[in-house]
C-alpha cells in the first residue's frame, strides 16, 4: 500500500547533513556493517498493520538488506537533509524473490502493493499530503517506464523500473541508477528545494499476499548547492 506519504510526513532531526559541499559526495546509504545499518536507519509503519520484516546480513563483504511480508507493511528510513541539491543520483541493485499476483491494478488503493520499492522523500510537512516523493518500483503488470501518481494523493509519482516478463529473471540482481533532479522535475514540473530521505520498502497488506525482496549497494551521490544560490 502507498500510504508511504504519512509515514514519512514531517521529518525532523535529521541525521545525514551535506548542506554546504560543494563537492559530489557519494553516501553508502546502508553502511558496510549491520550495525551501521541498524543505527542509521528506523522503521515508519502503521500500528494496526501488521509489519514487514526486514533483515541484514554481511555476505561476502557486503551488506544485503532483506524484506519479507506477509499482508504487511512497514518501510525504512534512511534520514538526509541535502538542500538545493545541484547533483543527485541514487544506485542501488535489487532483486525480488517473492512476488505479488499479476492480476492487482496498482494505480488503485486496493492494488497499491509492490514487492520492492525504493522512495526518496523531498519536501516534507507536518499535513502528510503536502509531503513529495519518488518511489522506484518494482510492479507486475505496469511496463518500465510508466510513470503515475499514488491513488492516495498526487505528491507521491510511482516510476516502474521493473516488471513481472520475467519470473526468473526477477530473482537475478539487478543494477539501477537514477537522476533524481530529473525524476521530480519529470513529474513535478520543477526542482526540489530539499533531499530529505531514501526508504526501501516490502508491502503487501492490500493484497494480503506476500513478497520478499532483496537491496544492496545504495548509494547517493550528491552535490548541494550553495546555500545562498536558491532561496
Amino acid at each position: 500500500m502507498n500510504r508511504a506519504v504519512f509515514l514519512f510526513s514531517g521529518l525532523l532531526g535529521l541525521c545525514l547533513d551535506l548542506a554546504g559541499s560543494a563537492q559530489t559526495v557519494a553516501v553508502n546509504l546502508l553502511g558496510e556493517s549491520e550495525s551501521a545499518f541498524l543505527e542509521n536507519w528506523q522503521e515508519r509503519g502503521f500500528p494496526l498493520i501488521s509489519a514487514t520484516e526486514y533483515e541484514a546480513l554481511e555476505t561476502d563483504g557486503q551488506l544485503i538488506v532483506t524484506g519479507r511480508s506477509v499482508d504487511s507493511n512497514r518501510a525504512l528510513l534512511r534520514e538526509i537533509n541535502v538542500k538545493n541539491p545541484q547533483v543527485a543520483r541514487l544506485r542501488w541493485r535489487w532483486r525480488v524473490r517473492a512476488e505479488l499476483p499479476d492480476d492487482i491494478d496498482q494505480r488503485s488503493k486496493r492494488g497499491d502493493d509492490f514487492a520492492a520499492r525504493v522512495f526518496v522523500v523531498f519536501e516534507t510537512s507536518i499535513i502528510p499530503t503536502r509531503t513529495r516523493a519518488i518511489n522506484y518500483v518494482w510492479s507486475v503488470n505496469e511496463l518500465p517506464g510508466t510513470v503515475f501518481p499514488s491513488p492516495y494523493t498526487r505528491q507521491v509519482g510511482h516510476i516502474v523500473l521493473r516488471d513481472k516478463s520475467g519470473d526468473a529473471e526477477s530473482r537475478d540482481w539487478h543494477l539501477e541508477e537514477r537522476d533524481v533532479l530529473a525524476d521530480y522535475e519529470r513529474f513535478f514540473g520543477e526542482l526540489p528545494r530539499r533531499i530529505s530521505g531514501v526508504a526501501i520498502m516490502v508491502d503487501t497488506d492490500n493484497t494480503d499476499s506476500r513478497a520478499e525482496a532483496d537491496f544492496t549497494e545504495l548509494f547517493l551521490e550528491i552535490i548541494p548547492a550553495p546555500e545562498t544560490s536558491r532561496p
